[in-house]
């Protein structure tokens, strides 16, 4: 499902002049990006069996505010699923007064998450959100959409997240997430909890580095296949743009 330039768009450019062409071309733009990390959380709970994770990314850019990308990280959920494969499109940009918005749809693709003895995990999440940089502090606010979560068993489920970034002195910075995820489960009990994260990070000789402390309330309740995943735990993470 990689993101390429439609057919139109391919036979316009190879009809127009080379300044028209040089144009075209300056408006996208492309970046990547790695990083090594002690362990995948997603949504406060480990995707990695509590182990660590190599992951990536590539971007590409349109001055418009289309974007489209791709970004892929090692998994371990005790069966033959071991790697996810995120493909995504979306539009942002900014309203008057430092409001940006965004809205896309994203597929979370789980190769041999469907062979025989594993569950099928691919599915589909529409998103969008809201953000406002007052100059001390960036806020935002996001809402993900699908009807098929993980895939198996399940009908509609929501994820709602605030966000507080703090820009601090000497390339610090300070990020608080509080995030409500709620699950319809066919012919079962919902599966909905709440996570949260505090992070500190920093950039150096082109390098970020973060230190993240996540939790969920689902510690002490049964609803979670495995109490360890669920459980409070700090997570230190290497980055780096391309």
């Amino acid at each position: 499902m990689k993101k390429t330039m439609s057919t139109l768009a391919i036979a316009g450019l190879m009809t127009a002049s080379p300044m028209a062409i040089s144009t075209a071309a300056a408006e996208w733009s492309a970046s990547g990006n790695v990083a090594l990390t002690t362990d995948y959380i997603y949504r406060g709970i480990s995707q990695t069996d509590s182990g660590a994770a190599v992951q990536g990314g590539f971007d590409l850019e349109h001055s418009s505010g289309f974007y489209a990308g791709v970004w892929a990280s090692n998994l371990d959920f005790d069966d033959d699923a071991d790697i996810e494969i995120d493909y995504y499109a979306g539009f942002g940009g900014e309203f008057s007064n430092k409001i940006g918005y965004d809205v896309g749809v994203l597929y979370y693709d789980y190769p041999d998450s469907d062979s025989a003895d594993t569950n099928d995990y691919d599915f589909t999440e529409v998103y969008g959100g809201l953000s406002y940089d007052f100059g001390p502090a960036a806020v935002s606010l996001g809402i993900n959409y699908s009807s098929d979560f993980f895939g198996t068993n399940t009908d509609n489920a929501t994820y709602v997240a605030v966000g507080v970034d703090v820009p601090l002195p000497n390339d610090f910075g300070l990020s608080l997430h509080y995030g409500d995820q709620d699950v319809d489960v066919d012919g079962g009990s919902d599966f909905d909890y709440n996570d949260w994260k505090i992070g500190v990070s920093k950039s150096w000789k082109g390098f970020d580095f973060a230190l993240d402390y996540t939790d969920t309330d689902l510690n002490d309740r049964t609803d979670c296949s495995d109490a360890n995943i669920c459980d409070d735990r700090f997570i230190f993470t290497i980055s780096k743009s391309l």
